[in-house]
């Protein structure tokens, strides 16, 4: 009996080895290393060489900005072995050409990635060669309570060169898009790789590259006004082979416009005002008049007053109040009772004034007549003179 249970010990043993090194072979082959390889190509008729760049790996988690450099061949091939792919990990290739960025979005959580191809562009800093192919404006909401139109934009930039705009560092050589004057509440996206915003005259402006295509950008204000009409005017920099305004019926009307006339269409169940025109130059100015726009009531305005106070700030002002208020009543009082009090030193001191004041006032009551108040004021101010 004690050399079978030794054997099954033994044997037990042997499992729980294997069962380890089973383990150890999963995690090896779940570890398994990837390449990602590729080319980088100039697209410009007569580019110039490419000799002396890299090309950057990212793997970007929450916690690490991962970067691998890879100095190009001569045949501007570039390959990153030995990575370890991590499905919390983004990834991702890119290249800075002539002042602008390059990059491609990857997902390696099939195996390795080979024959990338990233292109690249000769630069250009000049906008004359960017155009709209879409500008389309839709008046989103209109609040009475804040008395503000919610306008949202949408603008398709193409670029049909075989360059990449570079924006310069002054302000007139960044993409620049207008707004109706008094706008707030401004938020921007796009489709552009990296871009930073500026404040501009009458507008925004944006430092990004734009390489040969088409890129969306959009973009969200809010217009306040004062009236129940309101005209906007906005500058159509890049002009706009379709221009296109709309709102809903039942939101707003609109008078005289610049560009085309309003019908109405229904899209999704609900009826619309659209405007629709085409080949519209670069800087031609779009003026659109609003109608109807609602003024609130008196009680509105009220209730919109009662809302913007600070509720929080009204318990210490109250009590701040008071505490002047107490303090006024208190100064007062005391002054009161230093005047009395003055004017009791004063009759202690001179009570012949104290006297005087008391015949004053009998008089003046009625109480004695006029030969005895005159006799008696003589005889006091006989004593005040002495």
């Amino acid at each position: 009996m004690e050399i079978k249970a030794k054997t099954l010990l033994f044997q037990l043993l042997w499992l729980g080895f294997g069962v380890i090194l089973l383990s150890q072979s999963l995690a090896i082959t779940a570890q398994e290393t990837i390449i990602i390889s590729g080319k980088v190509t100039n697209m410009s008729q007569n580019g110039d060489s490419l000799d002396g760049l890299s090309v950057i790996l990212h793997e970007n988690s929450d916690d690490i900005f991962g970067e691998t450099e890879y100095k190009l061949s001569k045949d501007s091939e570039f390959i990153f072995k030995d990575i370890i792919y991590d499905p919390n990990k983004q990834y991702g290739v890119s290249i800075i050409f002539k002042g602008a960025l390059y990059g491609i979005n990857l997902d390696p959580s099939m195996g390795s990635i080979p024959d990338l191809e990233i292109q690249v562009y000769e630069s250009i800093r000049s906008d004359e060669l960017l155009k709209a192919s879409l500008s389309s404006i839709l008046i989103n909401d209109v609040n009475v309570e804040t008395k503000s139109i919610s306008v949202l934009e949408i603008i398709k930039l193409v670029n049909d060169s075989d360059f990449t705009y570079v924006p310069g560092p002054a302000p007139m050589q960044l993409l620049r898009f207008s707004l109706p004057e008094g706008s707030y509440n401004l938020m921007i996206d796009s489709s552009l790789v990296t871009a930073e915003i500026f404040q501009v005259d009458k507008g925004f402006g944006m430092s990004a590259s734009l390489p040969p295509g088409e890129h969306d950008i959009f973009f969200s204000y809010d217009i306040p006004y004062e009236s129940d009409t309101y005209e906007i005017s906005k500058n159509l920099r890049y002009g706009a082979d379709i221009l296109r305004v709309l709102s809903a019926v039942d939101l707003v009307g609109f008078g005289n416009t610049s560009h085309g006339t309003f019908e109405e269409t229904v899209i999704g169940e609900r009826k619309y005002y659209v405007l629709e025109d085409s080949g519209i130059e670069k800087g031609e100015e779009l003026l659109i008049t609003l109608e109807n726009l609602p003024i609130p009531s008196t009680a509105l305005r009220f209730s919109t007053t009662l809302k913007s106070i600070r509720w929080e700030l009204t318990v210490p002002i109250a009590l701040g109040i008071i505490v002047i208020f107490s303090a006024g009543i208190i100064i007062w009082f005391n002054s009161k009772k230093i005047s009395n009090s003055e004017s009791e030193h004063l009759y202690i001191d001179k009570p012949e004034l104290a006297m005087l004041a008391e015949l004053e006032e009998m008089y003046g009551q009625g109480k004695i007549p006029k030969e005895q108040y005159l006799h008696k004021r003589e005889i006091i101010k006989k004593f005040m003179d002495e």
